[in-house]
């Protein structure tokens, strides 16, 4: 004999539906912030694209408008003596050690 007699609770009958099909209190929201989250990255990224898009543009239409301004024919002849003195200078260079302070070590032993 007991002292309290044995009743089951009552519970809602939710209960027994997530009892039996234990997905809808696991599974699901899992797969709906899945797919949420998804959809927000992807706005998101498009937003960062349209944003570098935007800035491109801009900077294409400044020079747009620069070059006409300023615009000079350039000529061969002159462009390849530059190009050769440029390769003259290349050629005359000495190997010099950079000064150092004190406390720095050199390489030197």
């Amino acid at each position: 004999m007991s002292y309290l007699p044995r009743r089951p609770l009552n519970r809602p009958p939710a209960y027994y539906i997530i009892k039996r099909h234990p997905f809808a209190l696991f599974g699901l929201p899992l797969v709906i912030s899945i797919v949420a989250g998804s959809f927000a990255l992807s706005h998101l990224t498009q937003t960062r694209y349209d944003v570098h898009s935007n800035k491109t543009r801009k900077v294409e239409k400044e020079e747009l408008l620069q070059m006409n301004k300023d615009r000079q024919v350039p000529n061969l002849q002159e462009e390849y003596w530059k190009l050769q003195l440029d390769k003259e200078q290349l050629d005359d260079w000495e190997i010099k050690r950079v000064e150092r302070s004190k406390d720095q070590f050199d390489g030197v032993l």
